[in-house]
């Protein structure tokens, strides 16, 4: 039996997410959809593997219903923890990263 090592509870969230290593000569952002997120990390596919070990800046909107009044902008700077490969996500891998700091903006309302 493995022992559980999530410090925060996890929630089932579909959310875009853009992504950005920050290692490497040419920094490029990429598009990902989450699965879920907790306070200290979050599960999310991703087109091609990154390589454990590896740190990203990830950017997303929590919207109103999971914060509990406006949307939130999340900015984050992550390290990746994990990589799985998922039979129904069409080629996608899995990327579980730990969040290492964050900050919050609170997102405009649409008119």
């Amino acid at each position: 039996m493995t022992e559980e090592r999530r410090k925060g509870k996890r929630h089932p969230a579909k959310l875009p997410v853009k992504l950005r290593p920050t290692e490497g000569v040419t920094p490029y952002s990429q598009n990902a959809e989450s699965l879920n997120i907790s306070e200290t990390g979050l599960l999310f596919l991703l087109d091609q593997p990154i390589a454990v070990g590896s740190h990203v800046d990830l950017s997303f909107v929590m919207p109103g219903e999971v914060t509990g009044g406006l949307p939130m902008k999340i900015r984050c700077s992550a390290r990746v923890v994990r990589v799985d490969t998922y039979d129904n996500a069409q080629g996608k891998s899995g990327i579980a990263a730990h969040i290492e700091r964050f900050e919050t903006i609170v997102a405009e309302q649409e008119p």
